[in-house]
């Protein structure tokens, strides 16, 4: 055991002084990062009177638009807009609802209003782009696209991304976190290696591997009784840390080597393709019985598509091809939306969960059950939020638990994060330790 230990030294030992170097960015991130001054969309003070407007199967209609996979009405500088998104829905189109002319500018124009009120940046925009992609600065992790940078003309560069489909915050930005996230997924996920994930997901799996069978034979060479004579106070030191260490260096490890097993792109499926609907079967609602605050158009599976009204207090259902009142509410939507069987149960979810954590962003969501998936619904933009299976809950759980420290959560985030980052640091101790007595051992046969 001592010999396969002393093997296992240089990787295991450089791996750990890595990740736990790399890990203690994290809580430094979170306690630094730039916040916003909102977290919900802006407010309109306005109710829609959907009678006033052109149709909205007449203005796509005169703009050649023959499906769509979302529609709503908005309030943008004092006028009311038809938004709506192409098949694929990456690509978001704007029209006037009272004239019907297109708008081409409109969605660069929303970006800029959404960033000024999540961020409340007063400073010139100094630089506007369109992501459809993730990148170094906007990782997976933020679940939103296709979103929009909006950098601001300011010392940090402040950019905040923002979706305009649904209003939503993607993240915040600044010099301090671009170069911190840089620094972290260079070191603590080889996000370099991306491109050739048959390369990285091996590369990372044997690290943790050698660093979980290092800590396993340690812990087994620390029940048998050290021998007093002739051990020196570096060697002591190393045993005295290896007690400390060895399970949170069993947690991080197993936690993290299960998250990327299962969360590796080579095991990820294919996303589904959003429900369309076709412009000619297409009818705005007229007259509404009461004022409505929201108006969106929402396709779901099986070539049915639906109009949701939110009014104060209360969610109605249209039917698309006709504009009559639909029977149900946003349970019986969200059913729809995820193309299960009527007699489906839904249940509202309003805050994050093992099944369901707080990388999925969206809230509230409609839980619901198939026969080997859950799914979780957001019916006010009309999209399955996420698909979890058994191990998908297991990994989420665990990693939570057992990478994040979260059953720590009842003493504040504040001393999560600090017993979290003392673990990281005597890892590192533990780690230079030993690879100095290793160095030592080899020093001394040459």
């Amino acid at each position: 055991m001592r010999r396969w230990h002393r093997r296992l030294s240089w990787v295991a030992g450089l791996a750990m002084l890595l990740w736990a170097g790399s890990g203690l960015l994290h809580p430094l991130m979170s306690w630094t990062n730039p916040l916003p001054v909102a977290f919900s969309p802006p407010a309109v003070d306005a109710e829609i009177s959907i009678d006033q407007l052109q149709p909205l199967e007449s203005v796509l209609r005169n703009l050649g638009v023959r499906e769509v996979s979302y529609a709503r009405v908005l309030r943008q500088d004092s006028a009311w807009l038809w938004q709506w998104a192409d098949a694929d829905r990456v690509g978001w189109h704007y029209a006037d609802a009272v004239t019907g002319q297109a708008l081409p500018d409109a969605d660069r124009q929303r970006a800029e209003l959404l960033a000024r009120h999540f961020s409340g940046a007063v400073e010139a925009v100094a630089d506007a782009e369109r992501l459809t992609r993730f990148t170094s600065e906007y990782p997976a992790v933020n679940r939103l696209l296709p979103v929009w940078r909006i950098r601001f003309d300011r010392k940090d560069r402040l950019s905040v991304y923002v979706h305009t489909g649904e209003d939503r915050l993607g993240s915040l930005n600044d010099r301090r976190k671009n170069a911190l996230l840089v620094v972290f997924q260079a070191v603590h996920t080889l996000a370099w290696l991306d491109s050739a994930e048959w390369m990285r997901l091996p590369l990372i799996a044997a690290a943790v591997l050698s660093v979980l069978a290092m800590a396993m034979l340690g812990l087994v060479m620390l029940s048998v009784p050290a021998a007093k004579a002739g051990v020196t106070s570096a060697r002591r030191l190393h045993r005295l840390l290896a007690w400390v260490i060895w399970a949170p260096a069993l947690m991080l490890g197993g936690s993290g080597l299960f998250h990327l097993l299962t969360q590796s792109p080579l095991r990820a499926s294919v996303a589904a393709s959003p429900s369309v609907y076709a412009v000619e079967a297409l009818r705005t609602p007229g007259r509404l019985d009461q004022p409505a605050q929201s108006i969106t158009l929402l396709p779901a599976r099986g070539a049915q598509a639906f109009w949701r009204v939110e009014s104060t207090g209360r969610v109605s259902l249209l039917d698309a091809s006709s504009g009559h009142v639909h029977p149900g509410g946003d349970a019986e939507l969200a059913v729809a939306l995820a193309g299960l069987p009527m007699t489906a149960m839904a249940t509202p979810q309003a805050g994050f969960s093992d099944e369901y954590g707080f990388a999925n962003k969206r809230l509230p969501v409609w839980r619901l059950e198939s026969a080997d998936h859950l799914l979780f619904v957001d019916s006010r933009a009309g999209v399955v939020a996420a698909r979890v299976n058994p191990l998908d809950v297991a990994e989420q759980s665990s990693f939570s638990r057992l990478h994040k420290w979260q059953f720590l959560n009842p003493l504040g985030h504040a001393a999560r994060d600090l017993i979290l980052s003392l673990a990281a640091l005597l890892l590192i101790a533990g780690a230079v330790a030993g690879l100095t007595l290793r160095q030592r051992r080899t020093a001394t046969r040459v």
